[in-house]
């Protein structure tokens, strides 16, 4: 099994990259850990998540949309994260800083499973 390599500055340039809040923990999983079976407690994030707009702490949209889909924020293909994060963004803008809900991005959007992970596609009628 690989582990990660990833070294304790490592993390601290990631903190310092993605403008993590102080109160976010990073650690790399241990010897025999995965990032798809993370220790109770945590959440496994990969970088290319963080590099398609994902940030730390998780906005508190992505967190009811994974949890309305039983997903973990490793589960997401970093790309889908990128159409995720713009397709709010663009939301807000477009309604004068109104929110999108995740009940509005789940009639849109839904997950869909490619190769173990998911990736985010248009619901049948919006296609």
């Amino acid at each position: 099994m690989a582990c990660s390599r990833i070294t304790k500055e490592e993390l601290e340039d990631l903190w310092l990259s993605y403008d993590i809040l102080a109160s976010v923990t990073l650690r790399a999983p241990g010897l025999e850990q995965r990032a798809d079976d993370p220790s109770k407690g945590f959440v496994a994030i990969y970088e290319p998540a963080m590099q398609h707009g994902l940030g730390l702490p998780i906005h508190l949209f992505f967190c009811e949309v994974l949890r309305n889909w039983n997903l973990a924020p490793c589960q997401i293909i970093p790309n889908s994260w990128g159409q995720m994060v713009a397709s709010y963004l663009l939301w807000v803008v477009a309604e004068n800083g109104e929110n999108l809900t995740p009940r509005e991005f789940e009639s849109i959007y839904r997950p869909c499973q490619s190769v173990g992970w998911f990736n985010v596609s248009p619901q049948p009628s919006q296609k």
